[in-house]
């Protein structure tokens, strides 16, 4: 009896230990998140700059209307603040195409999405240059930088999960060269991946210089068009660079109000080592006050002219291994 009694408690004990080491490897195998699993890393088919998904629109479109598509804010199903630390990276630096790159933004820093048009979007992606795992599309608000947001979207740039600050994307701190371009790792809401240096940089929205008296100055003339596009491109002329060559893209649609009309216009590139550009409120006084114009139709951008120059505020937009010092300047 003794003996049977001795058995079967060490087989009562043998079973204990096998459920106990069989919980402890279930507890393990945590499937992975959306964002943060397990990537292998991607050959790139080709190492140039990213371009966001759509085709690029003309180097001043301030005269086009907003495409079908353009996400509104109605589709957000969730609100995420910008993390307060840096973000958890994903991909091991020995997996990633590339090389570590010589500079690049710190752990921590805030960057905002920039010269990529209202009715576009910026690519996130899992690697530099791999697959698209998100989307990023600025709604701008430009006298109201509270409404102003990033919507975080699915790679299809379609439903929105996440809205953000416009200066929301946080780097974790980890950049990579590729041959013909720099990517920054990021995290946006619940999103971490990578995105192309060209498109990102730390700016401080609730900056806006006055530019007004030097940009009529630089037009050295009368600051009138018969259609708005064109008085956009006189004042995006006293800003933009030749060498290198500035990219100009409307980062939101013309918006009319009463006898005023106003569209921002990101300027990236300047003969400069710490602001590499501006984003630009530009606000003109229309020959007639919008509400006059008739029901059935009309184009407020080429219909209620000539248009001329109210203002100019400029906000800088700034190299990312740089970064914006408090008063909103580039350090």
């Amino acid at each position: 009896m003794t003996n049977r009694l001795v058995a079967a408690m060490a087989f009562a004990a043998l079973v204990v230990s096998v459920l106990s080491l069989f919980v402890a490897l279930s507890a393990t195998e945590v499937e992975p998140a959306r964002t943060t699993g397990n990537v292998a890393a991607a050959t790139p088919v080709a190492e140039a700059d990213d371009e966001p998904a759509m085709s690029s629109p003309p180097a001043t479109t301030a005269g086009t209307s907003a495409n079908a598509g353009t996400p509104s804010a109605t589709v957000v199903t969730a609100t995420t603040a910008a993390p307060a630390g840096p973000a958890v990276t994903t991909t091991p630096d020995a997996e990633l195409p590339g090389t570590p790159a010589a500079f690049g933004p710190a752990a921590g820093t805030q960057l905002g999405v920039i010269g990529v048009g209202y009715d576009d979007w910026l690519n996130v992606r899992d690697v530099p240059n791999g697959e698209v795992v998100a989307t990023l599309t600025l709604q701008l608000s430009p006298q109201s930088p509270a409404e102003s947001a990033l919507l975080v979207r699915d790679a299809e740039a379609e439903a929105a999960f996440a809205r953000i600050g416009v200066a929301g994307v946080t780097a974790t701190g980890r950049s990579r060269d590729l041959a013909t371009s720099t990517w920054h790792e990021i995290q946006a809401g619940p999103i971490v991946g990578w995105a192309s240096s060209n498109y990102l940089a730390p700016l401080s929205p609730e900056t806006a210089l006055d530019i007004t008296a030097q940009v009529i100055t630089d037009i050295d003339g009368p600051a009138t068009s018969e259609t708005f596009a064109a008085l956009v491109d006189q004042v995006v002329a006293t800003v933009a660079s030749q060498e290198p060559r500035s990219r100009v893209r409307t980062t939101s649609a013309p918006d009319p109000s009463g006898d005023l009309l106003e569209a921002a216009v990101d300027v990236v590139g300047q003969p400069d080592d710490s602001v590499r550009g501006y984003r630009l409120l530009i606000i003109a006084q229309m020959a007639a006050d919008v509400r006059a114009l008739d029901a059935d139709g009309g184009d407020v951008t080429t219909d209620m002219g000539p248009y001329t120059l109210r203002s100019v505020l400029a906000t800088p937009l700034c190299y990312s291994h740089r970064g914006v010092s408090t008063d909103g300047a580039c350090n």
